[in-house]
């Protein structure tokens, strides 16, 4: 049995962190809060779990610790505005991210960016 890999390469990290980053900016609209730990933990599983990937525990620490940091720069510095109809429009249907919206593809940039030169253990 072929178990799947602990740590995920830079774009599979650069995927989820976006994810994560895209889902505190929905929170953020729709509620007012930004996630609170058990939902980046839940969120973290399902895209995960809907990704097919595998990240040991630090990895998915380092990554869940970085995306509130990331989405409260982003919001207010961004050019594209993060109102309802936009945030959104960062997600399919099935809750995976729509890499048409151009959200998503500055969101997923500015995490590309934060992630090079990081080192991983």
């Amino acid at each position: 049995m072929m178990s799947r890999p602990l740590n995920m390469d830079l774009r599979a990290r650069a995927e989820l962190l976006t994810y994560l980053v895209a889902s505190h900016l929905l929170t953020r609209e729709m509620t007012g809060e930004w996630l609170s730990v058990e939902h980046v933990v839940e969120s973290t599983k399902l895209w995960l779990s809907s990704n097919g990937g595998g990240a040991d525990l630090m990895q998915r620490v380092h990554l869940a610790s970085q995306a509130l940091n990331i989405a409260k720069r982003l919001a207010p510095t961004s050019t594209t505005r993060f109102d309802s109809k936009t945030v959104a429009g960062m997600f399919c249907e099935n809750l995976r991210l729509d890499f048409r919206s151009d959200a998503v593809r500055e969101t997923y940039q500015m995490c590309l960016s934060h992630l090079v030169g990081q080192r991983w253990y």
